[in-house]
């Protein structure tokens, strides 16, 4: 196993800090509190869809930042990088348009569902398709170094459990 250097460990504690702040926003445990309370789910069961919820959520973070890293690495000005992003944006939009138009999109689910699969699906796709973009300076810190970089996203992981 490597060791770290100090500025390796200090950048780690700043990491597990920014991390355990993050973790303190409302908005990132208050819904599956409330909705566990409301569909009278156990302990277990509601810790069990929070943390499904934050393990999707650390994996669309992860991908935002090592996006964010590759784009910084790989191309030059501000320019690009805001049309990139918008062409992005066009695309997804195009792709929700054609989903929509050939019946695969839109309002398709049937209203006799229970709620509680819709309460786990409301949960766990939020925070899932919401990554943190407050996380982006704890992946641009770590570089283009891929062990601190996996190490990043354990601790990432880590600040839910």
């Amino acid at each position: 196993m490597a060791s770290f250097s100090a500025e390796d460990l200090s950048t780690i504690g700043g990491i597990a800090t920014v991390s355990l702040l993050h973790s303190f926003i409302p908005t990132h445990w208050l819904p599956f509190s409330i909705v566990g309370r409301a569909q009278k789910w156990t302990l277990s069961r509601t810790l069990l869809v929070t943390a499904f919820g934050a393990i999707l959520h650390v994996v669309s973070t992860s991908l935002l930042g090592i996006t964010a890293i590759t784009m910084a690495n790989t191309i030059a000005g501000e320019e690009t990088v805001h049309k990139l992003a918008s062409l992005l944006l066009v695309i997804l939009g195009g792709g929700y348009v054609l989903l929509f138009l050939s019946g695969k999109g839109g309002h398709s689910h049937s209203h006799n569902q229970p709620m509680e699969k819709m309460a786990v699906a409301g949960l766990v796709l939020v925070p899932a398709l919401s990554p943190c973009a407050t996380t982006l300076p704890v992946f641009l810190a770590v570089g283009n170094s891929s062990s601190m970089m996996v190490l990043a996203i354990i601790v990432l992981l880590f600040r839910y459990h």
